[in-house]
């Protein structure tokens, strides 16, 4: 039997080598306790490694995920801009096409018309690089994060497993670990839920400028029928 002073004094020594650790990070503190009497094993440090290693790729994840969604509403709203030229000038062509010849305003309409055609096409060259390099910008973010999300998947989460798997082995407090873990998972998940957002707000941005486009080139055919003479020429695509 041990006495109360001896059982204190294990008390206190176990308090010694059991250490607290916390580690600022952007993304979330990391909190963690280590028996630093026991020599942790190449399986639990390269754990410890990819812990770090997920906040990290977590972190810049977010940063992507920002810096793609921000410029989105704004070319929504260039292609709202544009949708209103459109029916501005199919309103004017309406009128052109139902003007007598003996109308002495016609020719004016004409007119009119031309430098409506021409605003929509300095707007498209204007606009149109800029959505390409987005839209490039968004392709080469979506392959970025499902690489992302594979390697936490593939190899990050499998070698998580292994403190659990051995516990008894690791300088590492299992107990600290998953509550540490399971606080990550979270911020990880508000990540994703942003990852969806971008992926469904630029879907609509490229959806809404497919559709608008295809209205463009059937407007623009309508009027070279109708007068070749006007300068109609083709818009640009963007790719989906």
């Amino acid at each position: 039997m041990y006495g109360v002073s001896t059982l204190i004094c294990l008390s206190l020594q176990h308090l010694i080598i059991m250490e607290i650790t916390t580690q600022s990070h952007p993304l979330r503190t990391i909190t963690l306790r280590f028996d630093r009497s026991k020599t942790a094993p190449e399986f639990e440090i390269l754990a410890l490694q990819y812990y770090q290693e997920i906040h990290e790729r977590t972190w810049e994840m977010k940063q992507r995920i920002n810096k793609g969604r921000l410029p989105i509403r704004g070319f929504c709203i260039q292609v709202e801009e544009l949708e209103g030229l459109l029916e501005e000038a199919k309103a004017k062509f309406k009128h052109l096409q139902a003007a007598y010849e003996t109308n002495p305003y016609k020719p004016t309409i004409r007119i009119q018309l031309i430098r409506m055609l021409a605003e929509i096409h300095a707007f498209m060259d204007r606009f149109l690089p800029e959505l390409v390099t987005l839209t490039k910008d968004y392709y080469d973010d979506e392959e970025y994060l499902f690489a992302q999300d594979k390697w936490m998947e593939d190899t990050a989460f499998p070698q998580f497993r292994t403190i659990f798997e051995n516990y008894d082995d690791c300088s590492v407090d299992m107990v600290f670990f998953d509550e540490d873990l399971d606080d990550f998972k979270g911020s990880l998940g508000l990540v994703r839920k942003q990852q969806g957002r971008y992926y469904d707000e630029m879907d609509a941005l490229v959806d809404s400028y497919t559709d608008l486009n295809e209205r463009l080139e059937d407007f623009f055919e309508a009027v070279d029928n109708f007068d070749q003479t006007l300068w109609t020429p083709r818009p640009l695509h963007v790719r989906k």
